[in-house]
């Protein structure tokens, strides 16, 4: 099988007070009792209360297949953490296709090198991947904001059609996360409003806009469909992954950008 060109992480840290972190995190990948990657958490890094975080790593060269492996996220300092969301996935090498590892939405766990605050590290819940039948009861979208005056403050909405039929129609509320803004990276649940399947999108049926003139330019966008109205899901689908964004600058005014952009579906295994 083709081994991993990339490895992504996203994070969600708790709105609990005092749950973001000064300390460098960490992400570490075992196979065979090895560790294959302990890189630390740089990328597009906000750990503050409430705040999302992405880290894209670059382990082409290692030639890791995504299989037989054990995941943990880990803290190199004694500024106390605490995740509340954690996702972990990767793009095959030669493919590209993207392949969910590990996902983690109830954690409970504080993480410092502090014994009396909390753990130094903590493994990663592994998931299934799902497939294109599996059935989707909410979506989880990522997003990247790129830099200097790419964020927006006008609203963000996603619609993903199944023929005529709209099954996810939401817009992005104002939330704890600095949502848009520059360099920020921001993770948002979308409910569904009929559960579907990948099998009944096609490349037109992603649409992701924009309800202001304020433009707003992403890096990245990325979208999973979950098993599960709530808490962890046992399957996950990959739906979407523009990376890099290509698509031009989305706003209402005509001669900054275009409203909308039409998404296409990411490449997963068969």
């Amino acid at each position: 099988m083709p081994f991993i060109r990339n490895l992504w992480v996203a994070t969600l840290t708790s709105n609990s007070s005092d749950a973001g972190t000064e300390s460098e995190t960490v992400f570490i990948m075992n196979q065979e009792g090895l560790d294959v990657v302990h890189r630390d958490m740089e990328l597009f890094r906000s750990v503050a209360t409430g705040g999302g975080s992405f880290t894209i790593l670059d382990v082409a060269e290692s030639q890791i297949l995504p299989e037989n492996y054990y995941l943990r996220i880990g803290i190199r300092g004694s500024d106390a953490w605490r995740p509340e969301v954690i996702v972990a996935w990767c793009e095959r090498f030669t493919s590209g296709n993207i392949v969910p590892l590990g996902y983690e939405e109830q954690s409970d766990i504080t993480l410092s090198t502090d014994a009396s605050e909390g753990r130094i590290s903590l493994p990663l819940r592994p998931v299934v991947p799902g497939v294109i039948r599996t059935e989707i009861q909410r979506v989880l979208l990522f997003t990247i904001t790129h830099f200097s005056d790419f964020a927006t403050d006008s609203p963000v909405h996603v619609r993903i059609r199944r023929g005529d039929e709209l099954v996810v129609d939401h817009t992005i509320p104002d939330t704890p996360q600095p949502d848009f803004e520059s360099g920020q990276g921001n993770l948002y649940f979308l409910p569904v409003l009929a559960p579907f399947t990948r099998s009944q999108l096609t490349d037109a049926s992603v649409e992701l806009s924009i309800e202001g003139d304020d433009a707003w330019r992403p890096i990245a966008v990325v979208m999973f469909g979950l098993n599960t109205a709530s808490g962890n899901p046992g399957l996950v689908v990959p739906l979407v992954h523009v990376f890099p964004w290509t698509l031009g600058l989305l706003s209402t005014d005509p001669d900054e950008g275009a409203p909308s952009a039409v998404l296409p579906l990411a490449p997963i295994d068969p």
